[in-house]
């Protein structure tokens, strides 16, 4: 399954689907000294071969499959790529390179069309969560890797309003002449938000924070949804 596209009804295909993503650790060379002082590692993007033959019993119908082909695999950004030895969870993927449908057509062998990947990390299932303010509420994010939220918030009448991880202490603030009918929005992930759908600017020392296991939140007024996709190694 590609950009939600279901690719299984044209193509038979083989994945070869690495454990994880290839990692990159940097070392360095100290003066004086025999070896090497490990710095950092991080993983990499990569490529994700996927071998494939087309479903067509008759040559008449392999022009009209491959156009069909064509409009299913092409996109302008990575979208969600499904594999079918772990349908729950997903990779940003996208195509790169040559992917042979020209051959195909000629005598329908075995080729490859290649997705990159550039975001190591796996997404698992969409979740949600409301809460209010006056007290925390305990938030458990799932997966194995910090993953970022939109925050959908009705602040209420107020001038300040902010949502705070009380674990670490980060938090994201705004001020502005609120009302019931405001809506304030935080996107985690690009560092952005919004009151009534208008950019705004948060206060000096918010921090756009991660959730992360077990979180506990809070926020000074109203209510707020938090949505978020979980992350997997």
């Amino acid at each position: 399954m590609f950009n939600g596209h279901d690719l299984s009804q044209y193509l038979m295909c083989r994945v070869h689907k690495p454990i994880m993503a290839p990692t990159k650790p940097t070392f360095e060379h100290i003066s004086g000294r025999h070896g090497e002082v490990f710095e950092s590692t991080y993983r990499d993007g990569y490529d994700l071969p996927v071998e494939a033959v087309l479903r067509s019993e008759w040559r008449r119908e392999v022009s009209e499959v491959r156009h069909r082909l064509a409009e299913m695999l092409w996109t302008t950004e990575p979208a969600p790529l499904y594999l079918p030895d772990d349908p729950t969870m997903y990779l940003m993927a996208i195509v790169s390179g040559d992917t042979d449908l020209g051959e195909i057509t000629d005598k329908c062998p075995e080729t490859t069309i290649t997705f990159h990947v550039g975001d190591p990390d796996y997404y698992g299932q969409r979740r949600t969560m409301t809460i209010s303010s006056g007290g925390t509420r305990v938030l458990n994010a799932g997966g194995s890797r910090p993953t970022r939220a939109t925050v959908t918030a009705k602040p209420g009448a107020c001038s300040t309003w902010k949502i705070e991880d009380i674990d670490t202490g980060e938090y994201v603030q705004l001020s502005g002449s609120f009302t019931s009918a405001t809506t304030i929005v935080l996107d985690m992930e690009r560092e952005h938000a919004t009151v009534n759908g208008s950019t705004a600017a948060v206060s000096v020392l918010s921090d756009y924070f991660d959730l992360s296991g077990v979180t506990h939140l809070a926020i000074t007024s109203g209510t707020a949804a938090i949505e978020w996709v979980e992350r997997w190694l």
